[in-house]
């Protein structure tokens, strides 16, 4: 398998010791994203609670499709990514929306559809490409 190329669905989540740790708001969240990225596109949709639907691309070209949501535990959903390509996306979320580096934990589609329930726990400090080899790691762990 090549990790550069392999894509799948990354869940980033606050830790379970503290699910509302980034006080996610789905309005603010959405008003974040349009400040950060080239190109946004959202929807808050209503259920028990507030569900933010996105579309955002970089300047680059990198485009991230997905959801937030504080209902249970803080989380956004990254649908189909590189580890790279995540790893932009990790990198602005910890650096400039988290209200602290450390509150952040992540799983990818691979480790749930495995029963893995473990907590992934992301570096709070280091560049994109610690990021991606983070995340390339955690899924050569659950995947090979």
């Amino acid at each position: 398998m090549d990790l550069d190329e392999y894509r799948t669905a990354y869940l980033l989540y606050a830790p379970a010791e503290n699910p509302a740790g980034w006080h996610l708001d789905p309005a603010a969240f959405g008003a974040a994203l349009e400040a950060a990225f080239a190109e946004v596109r959202h929807e808050t949709r209503q259920s028990r609670q507030s569900r933010l639907s996105f579309w955002a691309m970089t300047e680059e070209g990198i485009e991230f499709t997905g959801f937030a949501s504080g209902e249970g535990r803080d989380t956004v959903l990254l649908d189909e990514n590189t580890a790279d390509e995540a790893a932009v996306f990790i990198a602005w979320l910890r650096d400039a929306f988290l209200p602290a580096p450390d509150l952040f934990r992540f799983s990818s589609e691979p480790a749930v559809e495995k029963g893995i329930e473990t907590d992934w726990h992301m570096s709070a400090n280091g560049d994109r490409s610690r990021i991606a080899e983070e995340l390339k790691s955690h899924v050569r762990a659950v995947v090979t």
